[in-house]
């Protein structure tokens, strides 16, 4: 079964690796200290001890399994795909992890055991694509023990055709044991793309039958001649982001985003769109409101069952979070406490607060978490109820 950096899942969030792709671009991230990263990223990146004063000694699978950095003679480089990353809105959740998927190949040249001439697999892509045929057909939640026990048992690539993947959604393969790594590799990291949900045990998409077809259809694995060098082969996979995502079309037209004007934002560009869609994960939204279940609105204070008492409650859910971001994920599943409910006039107040602060900033998204967080609070606070 394929392998992934179990216990470091933390890392793996998307504020954090555009973090991580700051800093290496910024400094040779194999030679930094201890507390250099853990000022850049906010992370503790333990142990803290003698032996231990660089991180790249028990990061370097994070930095290289994220296609994020290599090591070049001994210094620590940044991937070009890092760069790219270090630009604040310039890649979006969505963008980075289905090109991920599409990269990832197993045997891993991040991992030992790297081996460019053996016929590689794609343990992400064909889940995600497992995954999305079955949405396609209207199963919207896939247990992950089936997902992982199909890739095992189909002997599938990742890179088969719809029609393929529909012949091996409902068959039942032998259950695989050692699985742990690979199911943290699908609840903690991939279950940020902005239509998935994850729980303990399933990966749920929340895309209309035609769009999860269309996504689908647009996956392929990133190939080429590899490197013998495990290194040298990171950094070619990254070099290949902008030809592997130039047409890529994230829009789920069919699902949410036609309507990004009205929900508040003036242009609906990619960032936006993917803030958008993950406010408007029916999953989320459901798994939201059964943890909290109040009809009051976070921002303006009003209770919606007051004013409407015919309806449970008027809210939508807002992801405070940089625009880019997909949601948070722990080993529980998708993390709740970045959403917020807002009644629909506030949420859209928001949005539009957020397009004017960004404007006048000079910028394309929020620098990270916080800051995302504080302009919320700082409209919050020029609220006039």
């Amino acid at each position: 079964m394929w392998h992934w950096d179990q216990g470091r899942l933390d890392y793996f969030q998307f504020d954090a690796l555009r973090k991580i792709a700051k800093f290496a671009t910024s400094a040779d991230i194999k030679a930094a200290l201890n507390a250099d990263l853990v000022a850049a990223v906010g992370l503790p990146f333990s142990p803290n001890t003698p032996g231990y004063e660089r991180p790249w000694r028990n990061y370097q699978r994070v930095f290289k399994l994220s296609l994020l950095a290599f090591d070049d003679g001994g210094i620590g480089r940044p991937t070009a795909l890092a760069k790219l990353l270090a630009d604040d809105g310039k890649v979006t959740s969505d963008e980075y992890f289905h090109f991920l998927a599409e990269a990832t190949t197993d045997p891993s040249p991040a991992l030992q055991g790297w081996d460019a001439t053996a016929e590689m697999r794609y343990p992400l892509l064909f889940s995600l694509k497992y995954v999305l045929a079955r949405a396609a057909v209207g199963e919207q939640a896939t247990a992950f023990g089936k997902i992982i026990d199909a890739y095992a048992g189909s002997g599938f690539v990742g890179g088969e055709d719809q029609t393929a993947f529909l012949g091996i959604i409902d068959k039942t393969y032998p259950v695989i044991t050692n699985k742990r790594q690979a199911i943290e590799s699908l609840r903690r990291v991939l279950a940020q793309i902005s239509y998935l949900s994850s729980t303990a045990n399933t990966l749920t998409v929340s895309l209309e039958k035609s769009d999860a077809h269309e996504v689908f259809d647009q996956l392929d694995p990133v190939g080429g001649p590899r490197d013998p060098d495990g290194n040298k082969e990171i950094a070619r996979l990254a070099a290949l982001f902008p030809s592997a995502t130039a047409d890529l079309h994230l829009d789920y037209s069919n699902t949410v985003v036609s309507d990004a004007v009205e929900a508040g934002f003036a242009e609906g560009n990619r960032v936006e769109r993917t803030h958008l869609k993950i406010e408007r994960n029916s999953k989320l939204r459901d798994a939201f409101f059964e943890a909290y279940p109040s009809a009051v609105c976070d921002f303006c204070e009003k209770d919606t069952s007051d004013e409407y008492p015919w309806v449970e409650r008027v809210l939508d859910i807002h992801h405070v979070l940089p625009l880019c971001s997909g949601t948070r994920t722990t080993k529980e599943g998708t993390a709740l406490d970045d959403l917020v409910a807002n009644c629909p006039t506030c949420h859209r107040a928001v949005h539009r607060y957020y397009g004017r602060w960004l404007k006048a900033q000079g910028k394309k998204d929020f620098s990270d978490a916080a800051e995302a967080r504080a302009v919320y609070e700082e409209a919050k606070g020029k609220y006039v109820g």
